[in-house]
């Protein structure tokens, strides 16, 4: 299993380089700051102690025991060089660490012969003795270990240092929330276009995201040009088809054969529900939930059942108690017309009797089941039957249907903030299942 240590949002990822960057910076410069600050303090302490040396070396051959004995107990006690004579105090061990090999090094430039350099040994805190000839007897010097390195960088800057980061983890986070939020608006809102709401974005954030929003605008709005010219087209043709359906409806009346007559009848109805399925096709398009009241949805639907009920079809329902009361967003045309192209295909398709079943699942949903005992439709094609205009298979394309009426269906119901969903009857058939969010769960 790979592990993903890298966040997944754009905006944790913008503020963690910032700050990647920023102390990567900050490092990098108190380093060469700080080795900066050891080689000048190695070149300042090998100049003092080699000007040092040379004074002493032409000063103590003419100084009297008296005056040397004073200059030596001048020193007892310094944080500073220590004069000593030579005599069995004097470490016997070499240093080898870094300072000592630099220091070594250094004052042989400066001195110009050779001198000595002693230390109590690994492990030891004391200072280094330097040792050196002057009028022919041997001087050391002593150089307190606290004179090694320079001095740690005041406590206040690591301070200092944390507030900048702090404030500049601040001004990172106000800075990308800008171009992040530019583009989760317009994230969302080519969500909303892929699920068929379309809306326009406001142009904000940086220049390059401005000019990605303008271009979405200018994209939805010629879809939406080509969305309505496609409607109108549609509307106008099915509109046309009216009169002349009218005309011919006429003409029937005055045919005396009545078995052309009953031809005819049945070629005109067919036509008549074509174009009444591309109605309501174009109609399910225009669906605005937030202006529509919620309805009382089990008395809706009993009174739409009832009326099938009164037209003969073999249909029934039952009403779970926890769905009385449920109300649902859904204009009583639109509830109409998906009841009746859910009717009118489990009789078409299916076989009676058709039965509807209203239950609620929780305090939020409401589901609207409408089974028939047809043959039901296999598994693996039922994601095409809400596809507009497709046909399952083409001998059940029966009188006067195109493939609508599931679409219909399901733009209605994803209209109103619901889903459809296919399933087997018991005992056979097909079963439609709705589920709607109730007034309360809007």
């Amino acid at each position: 299993m790979k592990l993903k240590l890298i966040p997944a949002s754009l905006a944790t990822r913008t503020i963690l380089l910032i700050v990647a960057v920023v102390t990567i910076a900050e490092i990098t410069t108190l380093s060469l700051y700080s080795r900066h600050r050891r080689a000048m303090h190695s070149r300042q302490i090998v100049q003092i102690v080699g000007s040092q040396i040379l004074i002493l070396q032409s000063l103590l051959p003419s100084l009297d025991e008296k005056t040397r004995q004073r200059l030596i107990a001048a020193n007892e006690g310094e944080q500073w060089l220590q004069l000593r004579p030579d005599d069995a105090t004097v470490p016997q061990y070499e240093p080898t660490f870094g300072f000592a090999r630099r220091l070594a090094a250094n004052l042989k430039m400066i001195l110009g012969h050779d001198f000595k350099l002693r230390h109590e040994g690994p492990g030891s805190h004391t200072g280094v003795w330097i040792g050196f000839s002057a009028g022919g007897e041997n001087w050391w010097l002593i150089l307190p270990s606290m004179r090694f390195a320079p001095q740690e960088l005041p406590s206040d800057l690591w301070l200092r240092l944390g507030c900048a980061l702090t404030l500049l983890v601040v001004i990172a986070v106000l800075f990308v929330r800008g171009i992040v939020a530019s583009l989760a608006r317009l994230g969302e809102a080519v969500t909303a276009t892929g699920g068929g709401r379309a809306r326009a974005v406001v142009p904000e954030g940086p220049k390059e995201v401005q000019l990605l929003a303008l271009r979405y605008n200018t994209m939805i709005q010629k879809l939406a040009e080509a969305e309505s010219e496609r409607r109108e087209m549609l509307a106008g043709l099915t509109h046309d088809l009216r009169a002349p359906l009218a005309r011919l409806r006429v003409r029937l009346a005055l045919l005396e054969n009545d078995a052309e007559r009953a031809g005819l009848s049945r070629d005109t109805d067919d036509m008549e529900r074509i174009v009444s399925q591309c109605l309501g096709f174009l109609q399910s398009e225009t669906i605005d939930r937030a202006t529509i009241p919620p309805l009382p949805f089990a008395d809706a639907v009993s009174n739409e059942v009832a009326r099938c009920q009164e037209m003969g079809c073999e249909i029934s329902m039952r009403v779970a108690e926890n769905a009385v009361a449920s109300r649902v967003a859904i204009s009583p045309s639109d509830l109409q017309r998906l009841l009746d192209n859910l009717i009118d295909n489990a009789f078409q398709h299916g076989r009676p009797p058709v039965d509807v079943f209203l239950h609620a699942e929780n305090a939020g949903r409401v589901t609207l089941e409408v089974a028939d005992h047809g043959q039901g439709i296999a598994a693996d094609q039922r994601a095409r039957v809400f596809e507009a205009f497709a046909q399952i298979n083409p001998a059940r394309a029966t009188r006067g249907h195109c493939g609508l009426g599931l679409s219909i269906v399901q733009r209605i119901v994803a209209a109103c903030g619901g889903e459809v969903a296919l399933k087997d009857t018991e005992n056979g058939g097909l079963t439609v299942v709705l589920g709607f969010p109730t007034a309360g769960a809007a």
